[in-house]
């Protein structure tokens, strides 16, 4: 094993990072980590509150990898790998076998797969950790990828493909909204891939694409709860350790390079059940991919939002629900992510009111409010209920867990945390203006989306 030193650590050594922060409620201070001789990340957040561990093995690859014709196959490959795999060190994989071996130890299991991330993680008591990482080992060494059982999860990926996107038409528009904001061809297909595509793949494309994604050195174990690090890191190396590094594609995140279409677009559908509206803007490219102020700008965009729509006495909900009375709820965001910047301000209005008239109202609130409404007493409430949340999270089994593998599929280092509960105790006031001034002074023209049923 060799030690995975973030430029935040480099003056610490030893056999393992230990991440700490002050005051001693920081956190994660429990948490350590190490990297494999083939590359693979090892995170263990230590929390004896409970016998119970929740462990997941993640692969830097998600729907944002994928190649064109074959859209939909790091999901369709997900729900492969709970199908068969061959023998590894002796034992392989029947189909089904994954689940009902956990089932067995009485874990609660599953897997995800995201634009940049594919999970597959459990809970389960403490004792059964090796199980976990046993199976989790055989997947990573191959699928099976049987014609017959490929035909019966895209008939499962068909049936979500028709819930999620087929028959939901506000998720169709919103994603159509969103790509519009990235303004990239990778961001245009949904995670769930096309139908046209992975309706076509072959049990080749699913081990074609294992082989090109699941290694070691693309893959991050990160186990939270009642464990011992030195003992997690021993079980990974006998596990994962003899697997050999492989290198994998560089992975390109692209900035836009198309123009934002501003205007407006309504949807109107017997599937859409309540009226709704967004209206979003395209920010300039003013934050770093990574690294610590790259971080710290993306909080002060969070803490601005937060200001304006937490609470019982929210601003922009309380304006539009309380006072006029003319929405059922709201919601402002600012997103500043590796190149991909917006804002979107959306709301729900009471029935039988003009959608585009109540989000031209909420939009004056919202300008009137960044430029005239941002309080000291109002940051440092959001900041109290950001390090809050950041303790429960803390302090809970699978939340430290998911937070380490947001900070994989952004490409940061880990030791991000080691200051997190100082950064957003340092923000000031003129970071959030700083955030609201993009908006306010560089926003583009916005697009309008107006949601609702079909009129009778």
């Amino acid at each position: 094993m060799k030690n995975l030193l973030p430029t935040l650590t480099a003056a610490l050594s030893g056999a393992t990072v230990l991440l700490f922060a002050f005051p001693a409620a920081a956190l994660f201070e429990q948490a350590r980590w190490m990297t494999l001789e083939n590359g693979m990340d090892v995170i263990v957040i230590e929390n004896h509150r409970a016998p119970a561990v929740h462990a997941r093995v993640s692969y830097r690859v998600g729907a944002l990898d994928e190649q064109p014709g074959q859209y939909g196959i790091a999901h369709v490959l997900e729900h492969m790998m709970f199908r068969g795999s061959p023998a590894l060190n002796g034992r392989g994989l029947e189909p089904g076998e994954y689940d009902s071996t956990l089932d067995g130890i009485g874990a609660d299991n599953n897997a995800s797969t995201s634009s940049d991330i594919t999970a597959y993680y459990a809970w389960f008591g403490s004792e059964h950790l090796e199980t976990f990482l046993a199976l989790n080992a055989i997947l990573m060494n191959g699928l099976d990828a049987d014609p017959d059982q490929l035909e019966n999860e895209k008939g499962v990926v068909m049936q979500e493909y028709r819930q999620r996107w087929e028959n939901n038409p506000a998720a169709r528009a919103s994603h159509f909204l969103r790509a519009n904001l990235r303004g990239a061809a990778a961001y245009d297909h949904p995670i769930i891939g096309l139908r046209e595509d992975f309706e076509a793949l072959t049990p080749t494309d699913l081990l074609d694409f294992h082989e090109t994604w699941y290694h070691p050195n693309n893959a991050v174990l990160i186990v939270a709860g009642d464990v011992i690090p030195e003992d997690v890191f021993a079980l990974a190396q006998k596990h994962f350790g003899n697997f050999p590094a492989v290198p994998v594609p560089a992975r390109v995140r692209p900035d836009a390079d198309r123009d934002f279409e501003p205007g407006s677009e309504t949807v109107a559908d017997a599937l859409i059940t309540k009226p709704a509206a967004r209206r979003a803007w395209r920010l300039p490219e003013v934050v770093a991919e990574t690294g610590v102020d790259a971080f710290r700008t993306r909080y002060a965009a969070r803490l601005l939002s937060a200001m304006l729509t937490s609470g019982l006495d929210a601003p922009l909900n309380r304006y539009l629900q309380t006072e006029r009375q003319i929405a059922l709820s709201a919601g402002f965001s600012v997103v500043l992510d590796e190149g991909q910047d917006w804002a979107i301000l959306s709301l729900e209005p009471i029935e039988g009111l003009d959608p585009v008239a109540v989000l031209d109202e909420a939009e004056d609130f919202l300008r009137n409010w960044l430029e005239n409404g941002l309080t000291v007493e109002r940051l440092e409430r959001q900041k109290r209920r950001f390090v809050n949340g950041l303790v429960y999270a803390a302090d809970s089994i699978d939340g430290p867990a998911t937070s380490f593998e947001s900070v994989v599929a952004t490409n940061d280092e880990y030791g991000v945390f080691l200051t997190l509960e100082d950064t957003i105790n340092a923000m000031t006031l003129d970071d959030i203006r700083g955030v609201a001034s993009l908006f306010l002074e560089q926003a583009s023209a916005p697009k309008t989306l107006v949601l609702g049923p079909l009129e009778e």
